[in-house]
């Protein structure tokens, strides 16, 4: 497969990624439906293990590594989601997060990336800061930035353990199956041990859990799979072309206005794509 061929495939997995948190965001108790999607993705791939073999060696660590740190980031995430902060704290994470992995894979995953690149991936973190930039206009919220910078540490880190989890792996598709199979069963206890609340759910909200439980697990299967090709840098930048698009999805079906900051944002953010691409 070529280099464009997985490239367009990520901004596709972006585009997935978009569209199941705009469908999450709709459901009043967003991290009951959370613990709920992580479920449903683990009740997908139960017939799936038998069919392929065991992870080996240090891939199992990895995977463990990689499960802990996923709950932690989707609990923390689904507490913010039907909260104002979300607003705030995401583009904060998600700006920072390729960043810090950047400056992990040059160090820890020995990855080359060019100058070119180094520019993109500036240029696609500065876009997603400019997203919060007319919310601090009055007062600028410390304990906001702090909730994003651990969101964005705890991104960094799983992004390590995913790669590397992929990398070690003979089949990628084995250690992607073993984080989906093992991953939904930890947040659901910790939900419904805290919340007691799934009666609550009504068909619709199901429905929308079961579409976007669909949508998550292939739109990370992609990035999962892209880590085995690209650098890690250059896979968590494009991918978080989601909060771009997802601003694009209000527009068209929430309706919601689109400031100049908005476009800013857009607009500097394709700029940093091209340079990734071309890098």
């Amino acid at each position: 497969m070529t280099e464009l061929s997985i490239f367009f495939l990520i901004l596709f997995a972006a585009l997935l990624h978009a569209t199941w948190n705009l469908l999450l965001k709709s459901i009043p108790d967003s991290l009951v439906a959370i613990a709920m999607m992580n479920l449903f993705q683990s009740i997908i791939f139960i017939p799936i293990i038998f069919f392929i073999p065991l992870p080996t060696g240090i891939t199992w660590y990895f995977i463990l590594g990689s499960v802990i740190l996923h709950n932690v980031y989707f609990i923390n995430l689904g507490r913010s989601y039907n909260k104002d902060d979300l607003t705030l704290i995401y583009p904060i994470a998600r700006g920072c997060a390729p960043v810090l992995i950047t400056i992990i894979s040059l160090i820890i995953l020995k990855e080359k990336i060019s100058l070119e690149g180094i520019i993109g991936i500036l240029l696609v973190s500065a876009a997603l800061f400019i997203l919060t930039a007319e919310h601090y206009k009055k007062k600028f919220n410390f304990y906001v930035f702090k909730i994003s910078i651990f969101i964005a540490i705890l991104i960094s880190m799983y992004t390590l353990f995913d790669a590397l989890g992929v990398r070690s792996a003979k089949n990628s598709f084995i250690f992607i199956a073993w984080i989906f199979f093992l991953e939904g069963w930890v947040t659901f206890a910790y939900v419904y041990f805290q919340k007691k609340k799934f009666y609550k759910i009504n068909s619709k909200a199901f429905i929308l859990i079961c579409l976007g439980s669909v949508l998550s697990f292939s739109a990370y299967a992609i990035i999962l799979w892209s880590y085995k090709y690209l650098p890690a840098g250059y896979v968590a930048s494009l991918r978080e072309s989601s909060i771009i698009m997802a601003t694009i999805l209000a527009l068209f079906f929430l309706k919601e206005k689109v400031s100049k900051l908005r476009i800013t944002s857009a607009c500097i953010f394709f700029i940093g794509v091209v340079f990734i691409y071309n890098s």
